[in-house]
């Protein structure tokens, strides 16, 4: 399934073989491109590049008139300066002076005939990503040179006789080269080994080794890029004063626990030791607050602390002091200067933004937190000391809840027995994925494409305990399908697992029966756990066969 905003991507297509155009054209097409131009004569691409105006074009290197490189050479006199146009090359010449003299000359990737269409497919994807990606860099560096200019002419203007109005310029370029070295290093690094090792993976002479090999190294890129974007998300939500808060009766003790078992794993890689420290009072507790914010500010706040520790241990303690909860992160990292306090809860910031420092990110995660901490009303600082350690303090109010505490109970682990669990899923490789998750003996998967099929099936199988569902499916959404399965049956969980990712999306499905809100990319731990929750235990001894 590619990105909707991908399908409305002007594709040109230049080859001088109608059955090659034929082939990608409908392939395309059933990708859901839709706009999309063929050329066979090349000598017309100039004219219908001014007209089109492509976002990615896919080149034949041998034609008759002009070949593949002419066409090139003559696209670059077209293509405004920082522009990127991504080129796929299609060709039959699988020589090494062809692809190179291709990729020197403008191309982006390189394929050669006959080719995968499922590989032109990605390929396509990710040029496309890329593409987005550096429109988005561009916009972002023109919207902080709009900025940096006009902050820099009031500065002029209001503090024309004052000495510091030039260290504040200065400071204020400093900070915009900082920027624009960290986004663009934080998206075109796993972007590098997205491409890079996709291409190598093609290679027929790879062995198991190398290709697990390869595949981690792709998988950590995805998670860097996907981190990196979602970091950029939530801090223009923050910053434009667009997040929301869903304040809801919560038991902080369930998040902490929940959270902390996300960072046992990390901080024993670097064998670090991680300790909770939960004081009584906070057992059982009720508060009124937003448990997925809380969530954010924590997970924030514990990267950082696993990302500047080497050795030692990192402690998260809570009490509950008066009218508040006071939550500290404690490391045995390298601590911070007294100026580098003063600048880490900015935007773009880490203590060291040089060339050589040691640690990938672009220094959002402690801006975000401050800004969720701010939002639910409480309050950040930090005590640190270089060589020592640091310790990230922060508060938020404890707003009463109508009622009275209740007892906190836990399903019961159940023993194994045959169970059916429904899984509605459109996409075909996300409904794999989800497939080789649950493998087991002991569980049955039935499958629904659409959400009338899952209600369907649903009825006619009520041996079903649990249901997995995309929200966004055609026929009927993931919507109403939960809403209609809880008429039928309003104990069975179910687990909504969607692309969508925001707090409105969020509540709607809970609105309309879920119980989960899982989002993707997949969590394969995460989805376990949740199905544990409700008493579906999926054996990890039977992931690896």
């Amino acid at each position: 399934m590619i990105d909707p905003s991908f399908k409305k991507a002007n594709i040109m297509i230049v080859d001088d073989q109608e059955a090659n155009i034929d082939v990608l054209e409908g392939f395309l097409e059933i990708q859901g491109y839709n706009n999309l131009k063929t050329i066979t004569d090349p000598r017309t691409v100039v004219e219908l590049y001014k007209s089109f105006k492509p976002d990615l074009i896919l080149l034949d290197l041998t034609m008759p008139y002009l070949t593949g490189f002419e066409v090139m050479d003559q696209l670059k006199n077209l293509i405004q300066e920082n522009t990127f146009l991504p080129i796929l090359v299609l060709t039959a010449d699988i020589t090494n002076e062809t692809k190179l003299k291709a990729l020197s000359g403008g191309a982006s990737d390189f394929l050669t005939k006959p080719f995968n269409l499922l590989e032109v497919g990605l390929r396509i994807k990710n040029l496309l990503l890329s593409s987005y990606l550096q429109q988005q860099l561009m916009n972002q560096n023109k919207i902080l040179d709009e900025k940096v200019n006009d902050r820099t002419k009031e500065l002029v203007e209001k503090n024309r006789e004052l000495s510091g109005a030039k260290e504040k310029a200065e400071a204020s370029d400093r900070l915009k080269s900082s920027f624009i070295n960290n986004i663009s290093h934080e998206i075109r690094t796993p972007l590098n080994g997205i491409l890079g090792f996709g291409q190598m993976l093609t290679n027929p002479d790879l062995n198991e080794e190398e290709k697990n090999q390869y595949l981690e190294i792709l998988n950590e890129s995805s998670e860097r890029l996907i981190k990196t974007v979602t970091n950029f998300l939530e801090i223009s939500m923050v910053s434009s004063g667009n997040q929301e808060m869903d304040l809801k009766d919560i038991h902080p003790e369930f998040v902490i626990n929940d959270i902390a078992k996300q960072f046992y794993e990390p901080c024993a890689n670097k064998n670090i030791r991680f300790n909770v420290e939960q004081l009584p009072a906070i057992q059982q507790l009720k508060i009124h607050s937003d448990s997925l914010l809380l969530t954010k500010i924590l997970r924030h706040l514990l990267d950082n602390a696993v990302k500047f520790t080497d050795s030692g241990s990192i402690t998260l303690r809570v009490e509950s002091k008066e009218n508040e909860l006071l939550f500290s992160i404690k490391d045995t990292g390298k601590g911070i200067s007294d100026e580098g306090k003063k600048l880490i809860f900015n935007s773009f910031m880490q203590e060291d933004n040089s060339y050589t420092r040691s640690y990938q990110g672009c220094g959002l995660g402690l801006s975000i937190a401050k800004g969720l901490i701010e939002l639910l009303g409480g309050t950040i600082w930090v005590e640190s000391e270089q060589n020592i350690g640091s310790t990230f303090f922060f508060t938020i109010p404890i707003r009463p809840v109508a009622e009275d505490r209740t007892e906190i109970t836990r399903p019961d682990k159940k023993e194994n027995c045959l169970k059916s669990i429904l899984v509605a899923e459109d996409d075909e490789i996300n409904f794999l994925y989800i497939n080789i998750l649950l493998k087991n003996p002991f569980i049955q998967i039935i499958r629904a494409t659409n959400g009338e099929e899952a209600v369907n099936l649903f009825k006619a199988h009520p041996e079903i305990c649990a249901v997995l569902t995309d929200l966004k499916m055609p026929v009927m959404d993931g919507y109403k399908a939960a809403r209609a399965i809880k008429n039928l049956r309003s104990d069975v969980p179910i687990l909504a697992i969607t692309a969508y990712s925001g707090n409105e999306d969020k509540q709607r499905a809970l609105d309309s029966g879920c119980d989960e809100f899982i989002t993707k990319p997949i969590n394969k731990e995460l989805l376990l756990e949740k199905l544990a929750k409700y008493g579906i235990i999926i054996s990890s001894i039977s992931l690896s066969n």
